[in-house]
């Protein structure tokens, strides 16, 4: 098939946003599909090979970094802060801002290569929920149209409450007409599928977010500790003499609260010192200001190190050396399938998840995996002493075959063939 993939997030953007769609448009394109990239010009250009058929748009994002001085913007992971908040527009814009600074440019890209390259199907990738703009319009004239969502679109938003209720209708509104003009929908996760059917009536594919291979290396047997490369920073960060339980990336608007951890570790601490003087909570990724003062809290004599922001080989070594790997997810999210549970599969490294009720805790106990409620901070020192004690175990060998990107991409390949045979009986006028 010939295929336009269109993602905002893309690389040189290191976002976690970013990984789904650039592994996708290769491994879809090692399976033999033509795969175009239609993404914005705001983080700048990659180089290379990963900029095969890489079409880059305006983004009026560009004049906000000139006003700093700055040619691009600047990516979430590309600082060891950040801020957290909300765009002042997220508040006046529906769906969200990109639908005036980045989505007409996009859209009308879009068209003139549709003219020249005549796309089989195209793909849309949300957030932001306005790329699926680009795919309504191609839609109007012929192409198959996938609308891809990393993220629900009203259900449980990570997006801030709009103000009015005109706007709140106008953004379910949106939602209903356009996933339902796509030919096919696709979600990451079970709930949003059920949201999507119960409520829209939209029967959604369920394509989750994977790990890819060519990231990862060579395993060694399950249950060795596994080193980082000598010449990265990884190589310096971990204790030996402790049970390292590593964090990569931000807690951010997901809700994830880091607080019922530390107060666990204190808790841990002041009743069992010994087993406490075991554990190290590393964790690697940027902070807002009031989570860097959290992680300052005296847990002695166990002990939390902050690691900063790292290159993504870096953090993905650091996994692999780690002794157990922490995730942590809101019940109040429960769709939340937190990208990183997958490159934790891969790692084969055990897994605690401050995640019950959501389907990143699914998926670590369907592994072998334990789980337990985010903000119960009694059974997080429960898990906390299991991993001191060295009772925590590795996923389920071969679980993690099932969400490699090769597959992955299958699935979504199967998924836009399906729509394109939808789209040759279309006969509906488009909403």
């Amino acid at each position: 098939m010939n295929l336009l993939l269109v993602a905002y997030f893309f690389p040189p953007c290191r976002d976690t946003g970013a990984h789904r769609p650039a592994a996708m448009a290769k491994w879809l394109r090692r399976l033999g599909h033509s795969v175009t990239v239609l993404t914005t010009s705001a983080y700048g250009a990659g180089e290379g090979a990963s900029e095969e058929d890489v079409v880059r748009t305006f983004d009026l994002q560009r004049l906000r970094a000139r006003l700093r001085g700055q040619d691009r913007v600047d990516a979430l992971f590309d600082a060891d802060t950040y801020a957290g908040g909300a765009h002042p527009l997220s508040k006046a814009l529906v769906p969200e801002p990109l639908i005036a600074a980045w989505a007409p440019f996009a859209r009308s890209r879009a068209l003139r290569l549709n003219r020249r390259r005549r796309f089989d199907c195209v793909i849309t990738s949300s957030p932001p929920e306005s790329a699926h703009a680009v795919g309504r319009a191609l839609a109007r004239r012929g192409v198959a149209w996938v609308a891809d969502l990393r993220d629900a679109w009203t259900f449980e938003p990570i997006r801030p409450r709009f103000p009015t209720a005109l706007q709140r209708r106008l953004d379910q509104r949106l939602e209903g007409r356009w996933l339902s003009a796509a030919d096919a929908v696709v979600c990451v996760s079970h709930p949003v599928a059920d949201d999507l059917r119960r409520r829209l009536g939209i029967e959604a594919s369920l394509v989750p977010n994977g790990w890819d291979p060519d990231l990862v290396e060579e395993r060694e047997p399950p249950g060795e500790r596994r080193e980082p490369r000598p010449d990265g920073r990884a190589a310096s960060i971990i204790d030996p003499e402790r049970v390292s339980l590593v964090y990569t990336g931000r807690f951010g608007s997901y809700g994830r609260d880091p607080g019922p951890l530390v107060s666990a570790l204190g808790d841990l601490a002041r009743t069992e010192p010994e087993l406490a003087s075991r554990l190290e909570l590393v964790v690697a990724g940027p902070l807002t200001d009031a989570e860097a003062g959290l992680m300052e809290t005296d847990v002695s004599p166990a002990r939390i190190v902050v690691a900063g922001s790292l290159p993504r080989e870096q953090a993905l070594a650091l996994q692999r050396a780690a002794d157990a790997l922490l995730l942590i997810a809101s019940p109040r999210r429960t769709q939340l399938l937190n990208f990183k549970v997958f490159e934790y599969l891969a790692s084969g490294r055990p897994m605690l998840a401050l995640a019950a009720g959501t389907e990143a805790g699914r998926v670590v106990e369907e592994a072998g995996g334990t789980a337990v409620p985010a903000d119960d901070v009694a059974a997080i020192v429960g898990g906390l002493q299991r991993l001191a004690r060295g009772e925590l175990k590795a996923p389920t060998a071969g679980m993690s075959s099932a969400y490699s990107y090769p597959h992955v991409a299958e699935r979504m390949a199967e998924v836009a063939a399906g729509a394109v045979a939808v789209a040759r009986t279309r006969r509906r006028p488009y909403p």
